[in-house]
């Protein structure tokens, strides 16, 4: 199919392999110091302070961040699938 070697092959795939557990793990770690960050601006309100943009750590932010993420791991996917098969 590809007009790559196999080891060629073999080696980007492994890398993009990489790259995918990499943005996974950033996901993952994102995730749990937003929560953090809620559980923090929670403690924080429940004794009458207030941060200003501590709305940011939720809704429409959360939303961009973990998208963005998803979009870049997508893009890689499918260009790495478009520069080894057969045009």
């Amino acid at each position: 199919d590809s007009k790559l070697p196999s080891s060629v092959r073999s080696t980007l795939l492994e890398l993009f392999g990489q790259i995918e557990r990499e943005f996974e793990n950033l996901y993952i770690e994102n995730l749990e110091l937003r929560r953090e960050i809620d559980t923090l601006n929670e403690r924080l309100a429940a004794e009458g302070q207030t941060i200003d943009g501590a709305e940011l750590s939720k809704g429409q932010l959360k939303t961009k961040a973990s998208h963005s993420t998803s979009q870049l791991s997508q893009k890689l996917k499918t260009t790495y699938k478009a520069s080894t098969s057969k045009v």
